[in-house]
């Protein structure tokens, strides 16, 4: 047995196997890896989809310790894994990069070819987390300065919900839709696009330092402050999955006005 493996760990990879007629959706074929297990893929000459221990290999899986490493093994073309639960967030596996990290516990890697993006979802070890009474108390974080009760907060939630239900190309909502997402709620029972546009001027001009993040990461320019704001949120994970349950239930925010 290898030292410092741990034997308890587990990864699942899940792939899309082509059904055999057209129209069939195919079944979803998995492999679960252990610690130190290998994972080698690549494209089925036959199917053209993707296929463990195919010839050549393009990709490969290893669990090692408590992490899951990743290499692309092709010549000229970037993998994009994507973090399946936090949005917009993703990290590039580039071509020849050999044994990177995937930081993400639930994620999906997409490969691009061309004519199609094949895809592996896979479900990592849990993170190892720091006893909470070990944890650093840090009383100026940016998560601090927020009150979960707001309306403001409602709103940054309502805006960052498209990205945080899987889609990280959404667009970010105008206010009017902002408006009609929480119309459910007594709190927002006579909100109007002004009102929305207050409380998101105030989260960009008094909750959070938005403006000086755009200079890091854009030299400065913030191409609309909804935009800037979901970004940031999403960011450092200011509004997360959970926070969802805030909002009023999508079937009744979408029933037509009386």
């Amino acid at each position: 047995m290898q030292t410092g493996i741990e034997t308890d760990v587990e990864v699942i990879v899940t792939w899309r196997k082509k059904g055999r007629h057209p129209g069939d959706p195919g079944v979803t074929e998995r492999s679960s890896l252990k610690g130190g297990d290998r994972l080698n893929f690549g494209i089925s000459k036959f199917s053209g989809r993707l296929q463990p221990d195919a010839k050549p290999s393009i990709g490969a899986f290893e669990v090692s310790g408590h992490h899951l490493l990743f290499s692309n093994l092709t010549a000229s073309t970037t993998f994009a894994i994507e973090n399946l639960e936090g949005g917009t967030e993703l990290v590039k596996a580039r071509p020849r990069q050999l044994g990177m990290v995937i930081p993400f516990e639930i994620s999906r890697i997409l490969i691009p070819s061309g004519t199609n993006i094949s895809e592996l979802t896979v479900f990592a070890p849990p993170p190892v987390l720091l006893g909470s009474d070990q944890a650093a108390a840090y009383a100026e974080s940016a998560i601090s300065n927020l009150d979960m009760a707001s309306k403001y907060f409602a709103v940054l939630v309502a805006l960052c919900e498209p990205r945080l239900r899987g889609s990280s190309m959404a667009a970010v909502p105008s206010a009017q839709e902002v408006v009609k997402r929480l119309k459910g709620t007594r709190q927002f029972r006579d909100a109007n696009r002004s009102s929305i546009n207050y409380h998101i001027d105030y989260l960009t001009d008094r909750k959070l330092p938005v403006g000086q993040w755009a200079k890091y990461v854009d030299e400065g320019r913030m191409h609309s402050k909804r935009e800037a704001l979901v970004a940031f949120a999403l960011r450092f994970d200011l509004v997360r999955e959970e926070h969802l349950g805030l909002l009023p239930d999508l079937k009744y925010s979408s029933a037509p006005r009386s």
